[in-house]
């Protein structure tokens, strides 16, 4: 499990945790070298990260839509928290548990299933996929 969610972030604190990346932008600094803007995500909410140095390193290494590991400063901007990231790399399948990312119920999802199958007949159910559990599960 992924620790701690943009939810728990607290400014002044250096961490390192994981986001899926819902935005990468690269920006051009007033001095004409390049640097990142992010928005990062976990099933709790988006954070804006831009990454100052190193960018040359790392501006190839992942896209939007992947999932990395970062390391970095969370301050507030604007009154809002923003990291700035020392360190970000690419995570590996393996390393990836898709309920950290996404939001979901905290209800039993058999319990679910059975309320759901409860509520279509069987006779409304084309090939009994929902109402018998096959299809789609």
């Amino acid at each position: 499990m992924k620790s701690p969610y943009v939810n728990e972030l607290e400014p002044n604190k250096l961490i390192t945790t994981s986001f899926l990346v819902h935005s990468k932008e690269i920006r051009q600094k007033k001095s004409g070298e390049l640097y990142l803007s992010l928005l990062l995500a976990d099933r709790t909410g988006e954070l804006d990260a831009k990454m100052w140095d190193n960018v040359a390193e790392v501006i190839d290494a992942f896209d939007r839509d992947d999932f990395v590991r970062v390391k970095g400063l969370v301050q507030i901007f604007h009154n809002r928290p923003q990291m700035t990231i020392h360190k970000v790399r690419r995570m590996d399948d393996s390393e990836i548990d898709f309920g950290d990312y996404f939001p979901s119920s905290r209800r039993d999802q058999e319990q679910m299933w059975v309320e759901l199958r409860a509520l279509w007949p069987a006779s409304q159910c084309p090939s009994q996929g929902i109402a018998g559990g096959g299809a789609g599960r």
